[in-house]
């Protein structure tokens, strides 16, 4: 399974979550297929403070349609505020 992340707003949970696709990927002798997006973190710390969850939801599924088109079948954010989720 081609698995895409979209990474860069926590750059440390990219990294640990990468690390443990690739952990268990070789624990399981299976050869990962990863794709990350790069996610502006200044974008989504302004569309936070501004409540512009609509705007931050196009971001994602622009990352996401590029993820796709890349040959992910799934993606993941590896980091999201907390107060974002709510808005």
């Amino acid at each position: 399974m081609h698995i895409g992340l979209i990474g860069g707003i926590g750059p440390a949970a990219t990294d640990f979550y990468y690390r443990g696709l690739v952990d268990r990927h070789y624990a399981a002798g299976t050869i990962l297929e990863c794709t990350i997006a790069h996610a502006d973190v200044r974008s989504m710390s302004r569309n936070l403070a501004e409540s512009k969850a609509q705007q931050q939801a196009e971001i994602f599924a622009g990352l996401i349609g590029r993820l796709k088109a890349a040959g992910a079948e799934v993606a993941a954010v590896t980091s999201m505020p907390r107060s974002l989720s709510r808005a």
